[in-house]
């Protein structure tokens, strides 16, 4: 006997029109406040100085998304967020960690040539080379063209 898997769990169902459940109420509850304004304000310049910002957020979150998600899933982990008291304390503990390190006589030859030849590090090295390179490159272009300092590079 085979059974019917549900594939496409994380979409929601369209219940009222186009519009999900959560969408709807939204809708009705941004509609529900621009009439709160208009039964107070009725059509002057204070109504839409409220009610036009609050429609255009409430639509935004009705519809907006956000990573992929819709922005009203984020609304309460924001006011939670903001709420919420933040008190951070780092309190650094002390690790003391003791290490023996034993110290092996050198030869002299080795103490004279670490102390004759500084170590050039690999990034210097690798400068120089490339530098290298380049002034062949442009020897190579100059003997080609016939031209001296072409200043390609």
């Amino acid at each position: 006997m085979q059974f019917a898997v549900p594939q496409f769990t994380d979409v929601e169902d369209k219940i009222i029109g186009p519009f999900t459940l959560k969408q709807f109420l939204i809708v009705v509850a941004v509609g529900g406040l621009d009439l709160f304004f208009w039964s107070l304000l009725k059509f002057s310049f204070f109504f839409f100085v409220f009610a036009l910002p609050t429609t255009i957020v409430g639509l935004g979150i009705t519809f907006g998304k956000f990573n992929g998600r819709p922005v009203y899933s984020y609304v309460l982990t924001f006011i939670d967020f903001v709420t919420k008291p933040h008190v951070r304390v780092f309190n650094r503990e002390e690790i003391s960690i003791v290490s023996k390190i034993e110290k092996k006589p050198m030869a002299d030859k080795q103490k004279q040539a670490a102390v004759e030849e500084p170590k050039e590090s690999r990034l210097k090295k690798l400068a120089y080379l490339l530098d290298q390179k380049v002034q062949e490159e442009d020897e190579l272009l100059d003997a080609k063209t016939g031209v001296q300092g072409t200043g390609l590079r």
